[in-house]
C-alpha cells in the first residue's frame, strides 16, 4: 500500500488521498490465507519493483508530497516520509521472520 502512495506521489503533481489501514486492507482480502512462498515472492517482486522506480530520482523529488486524509485531520506527508515509514515497518517484519527461522 505505502508503494503506491509513494509513486503517486512522484506521478501526480501534489495529490490528495484518502490513507488506508494495513489492517483494514487484510481484513477486506484473502491474504492472511495465502501461501507464505508465493506471497513472499510477490512481495520481493513488489520491492525490487519500488526500488527500480525509485533509485533514478532526482534528490528534489524525495520532498514530493500529498496530503493525505482518513487518519485524524488532513496532513502533508513527503515521499521520503513514507519511504522512511516503509522501511522502518518492514524492518520490524525482517526482525519476526528472523525469529520463527531460528525458532
Amino acid at each position: 500500500m505505502w508503494g503506491k502512495y509513494i509513486a503517486l506521489i512522484v506521478t501526480e503533481d501534489h495529490p490528495t488521498y484518502r490513507a488506508m489501514n494495513p489492517r483494514t486492507w487484510i481484513k477486506r482480502t484473502n491474504y492472511p490465507e495465502l501461501e507464505f512462498t508465493p506471497s513472499f515472492r510477490a512481495f520481493a517482486k513488489q520491492r525490487a519493483e519500488l526500488l527500480a522506480f525509485l533509485r533514478p530520482l532526482p534528490k528534489a523529488a524525495w520532498s514530493r508530497s500529498a496530503i493525505v486524509s482518513g487518519a485524524g485531520r488532513p496532513r502533508e506527508r513527503t515521499m521520503l516520509e513514507y519511504a522512511q515509514w516503509l522501511a522502518n515497518h518492514e524492518r520490524t517484519h525482517v526482525k519476526q521472520i528472523a525469529r520463527i527461522v531460528r525458532g
